[in-house]
């Protein structure tokens, strides 16, 4: 799920810090800012799905760049890992909650880049997901969405129903299931939802997904 809708974005506000170099940019976090959004990953109840956090490219949408990364207070300098997927990885500890690092991430210059956070499935699937799949996710990116909503948010926030399965490049693409049943992937997604899926059955993807949020009816 993008950070555009209300509730996640007025979340998931805050304020990044841009110094520019002849060819890059850092934007500039405090650790309290990523700690008090990816702490809810450590929490019992949906341990098989995350909060995750990307730069976004304010023009295009797509996931920034980011060419390096590390966290830094005083003499202390620790490098961190940037994955294929460009995920903001930062420990989750609340010894470096109190020290409060700066954190710095390293994007190219000339581009606008907005903090998103979603919740995304932890398990990489490679080549096929079937609806047991989708059956046990949903119920815990529920559990994750209410509690970052607090307790008012099943008020105001549809239920997670299914999931979208995001590529790489799969632009446009019909794929048939085991059922019978034809999906169709746009602009790199396919929505799944988990209500008209039958009983064991799988949906061939033609390539391992980058990722993996929830789908929610629209309002």
């Amino acid at each position: 799920m993008k950070v555009s809708h209300w509730l996640l974005a007025g979340m998931c506000a805050s304020t990044l810090f841009m110094s520019q170099a002849a060819t890059a940019k850092n934007i500039e976090l405090r650790y309290s800012a990523l700690h008090g959004k990816l702490k809810q990953n450590i929490k019992e109840g949906h341990d098989d799905v995350r909060i995750a956090l990307y730069l976004v490219n304010q023009a295009t949408g797509k996931v920034c760049d980011v060419k390096k990364g590390w966290m830094q207070k005083e003499e202390h300098y620790e490098e961190l890992v940037i994955p294929e997927s460009n995920e903001l990885v930062v420990p989750v500890d609340k010894n470096l909650r109190q020290a409060n690092p700066d954190v710095t991430f390293v994007i190219d210059d000339g581009i606008t880049c907005d903090m998103s956070m979603q919740v995304i499935a932890n398990t990489q699937f490679d080549d096929t997901i079937s609806k047991s799949d989708i059956e046990k996710l949903v119920p815990q990116m529920n559990n994750m969405m209410s509690d970052l909503g607090g307790m008012f948010s099943s008020w105001f926030m549809p239920s997670v129903e299914g999931v979208v399965v995001h590529f790489s490049d799969v632009a446009n693409k019909r794929i048939v299931t085991n059922k019978d049943n034809a999906y169709t992937i746009k602009d790199n997604k396919l929505v799944l939802q988990l209500s008209q899926l039958k009983d064991n059955e799988q949906v061939r993807l033609p390539s391992a997904p980058t990722k993996i949020t929830p789908w929610l009816p629209a309002q």
